[in-house]
């Protein structure tokens, strides 16, 4: 081989690199940068209905849930899902399950909210981030702790947070939200294990006109 074809393959061979490189490199760089602006912010308290948290065919259903925090009036911009504002409590009641009635506790609080995509229509991807609940079944002395982020969006017309698996395709979510289980003991039939991912469903109106609009 001559030093003119040697020299271009070895040029050509760290250009294929190079390419290969930035192919695997580049997404994982990636992000989606967001601006979202909050009206009508401040201390917010909200209500639900009917909340089921579901794990392999074990439910956890409560009559209703209340949650209250603080979503700031102001703008907000940065890499998403980006947070505006947190949940400082959270409770269920009058709860049920088929291993019996369920007891819960609530760690690390607070909760972050975070926008999660761009509005579209009014409504906008959200996450709540951070979540760490433990749950004891005392029927069936079954126990197990559910961590990580919840999905779901807000409307601005209703004024009103679903906390859902089922978040609209035409809201784009970034970042994919999932929850865990965890220290699993005691006697859980085996439906419940660690590693599982459950979901949780609730509709939460909060009591403020806040407008969350994500850009």
């Amino acid at each position: 081989m001559t030093m003119r074809k040697r020299v271009g393959s070895i040029l050509f061979t760290v250009a294929a690199a190079g390419a290969i490189a930035s192919l695997s490199i580049g997404p994982a760089l990636a992000s989606t940068s967001l601006t979202v602006k909050v009206s009508g912010g401040g201390s917010y308290s909200a209500k639900a209905g009917m909340t089921v948290l579901s794990d392999n065919g074990v439910n956890v259903t409560c009559k209703s849930s209340k949650a209250a925090g603080k979503i700031a009036s102001g703008k907000h911009h940065g890499a998403a899902p980006l947070k505006v504002g947190t949940t400082k409590t959270l409770s269920f009641s009058s709860c049920t399950s088929a291993g019996g009635t369920p007891a819960f506790t609530y760690h690390k609080l607070p909760y972050s909210v975070m926008a999660n995509g761009k509005t579209v229509s009014g409504e906008t991807a959200a996450i709540i981030k951070g979540t760490d609940v433990g749950v004891t079944l005392k029927g069936i002395g079954c126990s197990f702790t559910v961590t990580g982020n919840a999905s779901g969006y807000y409307s601005n017309t209703k004024h009103t947070l679903y906390i859902t698996p089922r978040v609209p395709k035409k809201l784009h979510p970034v970042q994919k939200a999932q929850l865990t289980i965890s220290n699993e003991s005691g006697n859980c039939l085996g439906a419940v294990t660690n590693g599982q991912h459950p979901t949780f469903t609730g509709t939460y109106k909060v009591n403020r006109k806040i407008k969350i609009t994500s850009s």
